[in-house]
């Protein structure tokens, strides 16, 4: 019988900025987590441009809420596992390249 949690990691609910940057078009995208594990997190996004499954991205979440500046040196590669169209933008589930330290939403 196969295993119902599948999930390598455990999730946690986080709100905090997020800025994804599409490989393929170089476009950045503005969003905010909803949950994060070190494998991966989930983002809603305020952009009607849909992100695919198998997309490559650079991820960079914001240390503490009201950071306003994400470096592209603190991004990191994933790619769109998930994506869900919904009113005036989408949810977006992405996967690490390599497991990342979780923070502590501040």
């Amino acid at each position: 019988m196969a295993n119902p949690n599948r999930r390598r990691f455990t999730r946690t609910t986080l709100d905090l900025p997020v800025k994804v940057r599409c490989e393929m078009t170089g476009r950045y995208l503005a969003g905010r987590t909803q949950n994060a594990s070190e494998g991966g997190l989930l983002v809603k996004i305020d952009h009607p441009s849909l992100l695919v499954p198998g997309q490559r991205v650079l991820v960079g979440t914001a240390q503490h809420k009201r950071q306003a500046i994400i470096e592209q040196a603190h991004m990191v590669s994933a790619t769109v596992v998930r994506s869900l169209r919904m009113a005036g933008g989408q949810t977006v589930a992405v996967a690490y390249d390599e497991p990342q330290r979780l923070l502590a939403a501040g």
